[in-house]
């Protein structure tokens, strides 16, 4: 079973119990010190025996990992306590169909409980990582907390980047955050790199345009390829954004100089499309 699928299924059957002492090992995990069961009971508020209990329980469900003596959770663990939390919010009653599969990401259709239909990104940096600890009988702690804090600061970044383009038609909307995920507005579209059939000419000017408006509200995405661009044949999407800079980053012309080349680039090089760089850049900037 996929493990995101796995994550939805455990959300319904974990206890109070479990749920508190996930929650505890989470933040004492990514604070200093060791998250050993004392602690954890510490920062539950729950008894020690009850504690144990729910270790026991958590980590028969391969949610929890033992590093010496303190216990961390991986990324079933996180994507189980990401997903009940938009349980709560009731922006997920069900989890659909892969929509897209990447070495960074994975993109799940969810339905709401009032029948609307959303995107929700699962970051999953150090995938493979993480695959190779689920063999291990140990772990080390730092390692496992710079692998969940980067993933749970990717979806951040994007959530943060998304919301400042909010308002135009060219850009996801994103609804929320948590942990790994970022929750935003389904796309019917496809990637640019499979090479659609459209209107090269008016699909190129409104790429541009976007990237303008992305530069007015002063971001840039700094990896923008035709794999980053969804288009339904007469619109166009741009997504992807966790590693997006503001243009007062001291490589952001660069960066922005390096996006457009390679927009450039494809068009020229599947639509027989050109346009003069230098130009498109002056236009973006102004």
């Amino acid at each position: 079973m996929d493990p995101t699928e796995k994550a939805a299924r455990l959300v319904k059957v974990l206890k109070d119990e479990e749920w508190k002492a996930l929650l505890a090992i989470e933040r004492v995990c990514l604070s200093p010190g060791p998250s050993t069961a004392e602690r954890i009971a510490s920062e539950s508020g729950m008894p020690i025996e009850r504690v144990e209990f729910a270790l026991k329980m958590l980590n028969s469900r391969n949610l929890i990992l033992r590093s010496d003596s303190s216990w961390v959770i991986n990324l079933l663990a996180v994507e189980a306590l990401a997903i009940r939390e938009y349980v709560k919010k009731n922006y997920l009653e069900a989890l659909g169909p892969v929509i897209a599969k990447g070495k960074e990401s994975d993109v799940y259709e969810v339905y709401g409980s009032k029948g609307e239909v959303f995107a929700l990104k699962f970051f999953k940096l150090g995938r493979i990582s993480f695959r190779s600890v689920r063999r291990k009988r140990s772990v080390k702690r730092s390692e496992v907390k710079n692998w969940i804090a980067t993933n749970y600061d990717a979806a951040k970044r994007e959530f943060t980047s998304l919301k400042k383009l909010e308002g135009h038609p060219s850009f996801p909307r994103v609804y929320s955050y948590n942990r790994n995920t970022v929750l935003m507005s389904y796309l019917k579209g496809v990637r640019l790199s499979t090479r659609p059939q459209v209107e090269p000419g008016a699909i190129l000017d409104s790429i541009i345009d976007a990237l303008r408006f992305a530069y007015s509200r002063g971001v840039i995405n700094g990896d923008m390829s035709e794999y980053n661009i969804l288009t339904d044949g007469l619109n166009v999407w741009l997504i992807d954004w966790p590693q997006s800079v503001s243009k007062s980053h001291p490589n952001a012309f660069e960066l922005l100089r390096r996006d457009v080349s390679n927009i450039l680039r494809f068009f020229k090089r599947v639509y027989s499309v050109e346009r003069h760089l230098d130009e498109v850049l002056s236009y973006i900037i102004h």
